[in-house]
């Protein structure tokens, strides 16, 4: 949709705007990969933080148990993450990334990089770098 008019003039308007762009560069790229942008995102936490309880995941990517569980039951299913009882607290799962998780993870994380270099290919290196500063500070305002 081309926009003119008021909605040109908003800010917060061409903001969901791109963000909805995103979305959809987003997804199409990961589509490739089998996975969702929610995978990818736990995966992204898992490589970060390591080995891990299911909750400490959960509560690092402020994920809903229920959404997680599911998650973790599809990147089980694809062999990219395996869960097991903790030996210290056999009511808690340790999540660890397999092998395949971590080849599957830089397919996705490829994916991404793909998505954002189509997004902001009528970017210079300055104004992306300026547009993630910017970016950064809007979301940590937010929190």
């Amino acid at each position: 949709m081309k926009m003119s008019g008021r909605l040109a003039q908003l800010d917060v308007w061409l903001l969901s705007n791109a963000a909805h762009q995103a979305k959809r560069l987003l997804c199409a790229h990961l589509d490739r990969t089998g996975l969702r942008m929610q995978h990818y995102r736990v995966m992204a936490g898992l490589t970060e933080l390591g080995e891990c309880t299911q909750a400490e995941l959960g509560r690092a990517l402020e994920l809903d148990a229920g959404n997680l569980v599911a998650l973790l039951g599809d990147l089980e299913e694809a062999r990219a993450v395996t869960r097991e009882p903790d030996p210290a607290n056999r009511r808690r799962n340790l999540v660890r990334c397999t092998p395949q998780g971590r080849r599957l993870y830089r397919r996705m994380d490829e994916a991404v990089a793909r998505a954002d270099e189509a997004m902001f290919a009528s970017f210079s290196e300055e104004e992306r770098d300026q547009f993630h500063q910017l970016l950064a500070r809007l979301v940590a305002a937010a929190d």
